[in-house]
């Protein structure tokens, strides 16, 4: 049995579920993922100087990836003549002129979505494609194509009825059944094999403008590159992270492969199936505001800080950009040797 090819049309833009998943999708199948257009800081070749005007300065998901030999010519045609096993569209939100384009001459090629944007609502189901006419009869993606979705909330039935049905409503009558999770993911080689020895107690980049002032933290970029990113992880027992336009976020990976115990604000307020998934107590510190997270630091002794230490590792190592994609291949019917 040969490996799956796949074609992946992604938005000429920093999209991280869409370029982590490429990532591990590389890794596994090589060059039988085809990237269209090159998805150019994703190689070891992108410049330095122009990694750091990407987003999140082009931390941990860039410039990781051999640049191997890839046929990207005439590759929508070479789908629909059965070049590829599947057809992939990134960043739903941005590229959905390609889908609209492409997925009718598609008819015989399976086809998958990825919704990786900070938004609740699905593809089209929101404002954006409703203010324009001529877009309300968009073809709609989970109709023909599995859809993959990262920001998944009770809201999300709502729109997907257009604001018709409460979301208890939309649930129980399976609106969404087409719809998958995923999350983001990062990384193998991104990932410490253990903890390290800890130096300070709070990583110094702090989202969490509250308690910012409290520990000293700064809620802007704190450093401009990733190794010194990186390094103060390491040397950091706790990092803060938050909920912010969406609940899914690179950096509650980041501070857990680096064994830096990440603390969550309100976490325990997040829909079950919206990413992240798998964090918990066993893995974080969940906390509602400043007062409430230094009591539970200072009430931790170290076995129960080693326990949520190896706990965030063993949750890192569960979701790296592989994984995902294996997880991925299963979702799409696909299996890699």
């Amino acid at each position: 049995m040969s490996s799956p090819r796949i074609l992946l049309v992604n938005p000429n833009f920093e999209d991280y579920l869409t370029d982590s998943l490429f990532h591990g999708l590389r890794s596994l199948l090589g060059a039988g993922v085809v990237d269209f257009p090159k998805s150019d800081p994703m190689y070891e070749t992108y410049p330095a100087r122009r990694r750091r005007r990407l987003y999140g300065r082009g931390f941990t998901l860039y410039g990781l990836l051999e640049d191997v030999d890839v046929d990207r010519n005439r590759c929508f045609h070479r789908a629909q003549e059965g070049d590829f096993d599947l057809v992939v569209f990134g960043d739903i939100w941005r590229n959905f002129g390609l889908f609209v384009q492409w997925a009718p001459q598609l008819r015989r090629v399976p086809l998958a979505v990825l919704d990786g944007a900070d938004r609740i609502e699905p593809y089209p189901y929101s404002g954006l494609w409703w203010r324009v006419r001529h877009w309300w009869l968009l073809p709609r993606a989970h109709r023909r194509a599995l859809y993959f979705k990262r920001e998944i909330t009770p809201w999300t039935y709502w729109f997907r009825s257009f604001l018709t049905l409460p979301p208890p409503v939309g649930r129980g009558i399976g609106l969404l059944r087409h719809m998958k999770p995923i999350a983001f993911s990062i990384p193998e080689e991104k990932v410490l094999a253990t903890g390290t020895e800890k130096e300070k107690t709070f990583a110094s980049h702090v989202v969490d403008e509250e308690v910012a002032p409290r520990i000293g933290g700064q809620t802007a970029y704190a450093f401009e590159s990733e190794v010194d990113y990186y390094d103060d992880l390491r040397r950091s027992r706790f990092g803060i992270t938050t909920k912010r336009a969406g609940w899914d976020c690179m950096r509650h990976y980041e501070l857990a492969a680096n064994a830096c115990v990440p603390c969550f604000r309100a976490l325990d307020r997040k829909p079950p199936v919206c990413a992240p998934h798998g964090l918990n107590e066993t893995n974080c510190i969940v906390y509602h505001s400043a007062e409430d997270l230094l009591r539970k630091i200072n009430e931790l002794d170290e076995s129960q800080y080693m326990r949520l230490q190896a706990g965030a590792l063993s949750w890192a190592r569960a979701n790296t950009t592989v994984a995902r994609a294996r997880e991925f291949l299963v979702a799409c019917g696909l299996s890699v040797l």
